[in-house]
């Protein structure tokens, strides 16, 4: 995996850093930095770059749960860096950037990539080699299983690749044992275990953490095909 700088701010980001770290890609993260500006300046925005904001060369920026009023510092933040590509994940619609088509335009200025996946675990492959080297350890679930097709049950799980927020490992941890006969049953069962796990918004609206939990669903179901 490539350098990782993290721009973040609440519970979802501070889940996705603890599990990368406890992943083993501690190395990889070059800077985390929890950037807690509610608002910026539409004139001068460098004005409001906090004094204290690392300094550290990436290839990704990683930004996970800023305010949308903070948005218009990425693309400073990003050029900063020399960031390849910036990764910002969709988990909660309130914090969609307010400049989100003028925060893409200035990135394409800067000939810097984005992308904006909803949820992050949906995030299978891309066209960016920087976005492309972490979608390759996490994003879009996906698991091996042996089972014994006599009795129908999950004897081991393994995660072939994780959701960068670990929902995935945790539930796996819990599939050993069960039944498969009932396939209704079961993946209820994991739609209550994926939905104890994620920090995603959920309504009708807008439902992020059902979208998750049918992707780790269909992991499963998948590894059992």
């Amino acid at each position: 995996m490539n350098r990782i700088y993290i721009l973040y701010h609440g519970s979802f980001g501070e889940l996705v850093i603890d599990h990368l770290i406890k992943a083993g890609f501690a190395d990889r993260i070059v800077s985390i930095y929890d950037l807690k500006v509610e608002s910026v300046s539409l004139d001068e925005p460098e004005k409001d770059i906090p004094r204290d904001l690392p300094v550290g060369e990436c290839d990704l920026l990683l930004v996970l749960g800023i305010l949308p009023k903070a948005g218009d510092l990425v693309p400073i933040i990003a050029e900063k860096t020399g960031a390849k590509a910036v990764l910002w994940p969709v988990e909660d619609p309130n914090l969609i950037p307010e400049g989100k088509y003028s925060i893409e335009t200035e990135l394409a200025k800067k000939n810097i990539h984005i992308e904006f996946p909803e949820p992050l675990c949906s995030l299978e492959t891309s066209e960016n080699e920087a976005v492309k080297s972490f979608a390759e350890c996490f994003g879009k679930p996906q698991l091996e299983l042996s089972v014994d097709t006599r009795k129908k049950v999950i004897e081991q799980v393994r995660v072939i690749r994780d959701t960068p927020c670990g929902s995935a490992s945790k539930v796996a941890a819990k599939l050993v044992g069960l039944s498969y006969k009932d396939m209704k049953s079961l993946e209820e069962q994991i739609g209550q275990m994926h939905d104890n796990e994620c920090v995603a918004f959920m309504g009708p609206e807008r439902p992020i953490m059902q979208k998750a939990g049918r992707l780790l669903v269909e992991a499963l179901k998948e590894a059992l095909s």
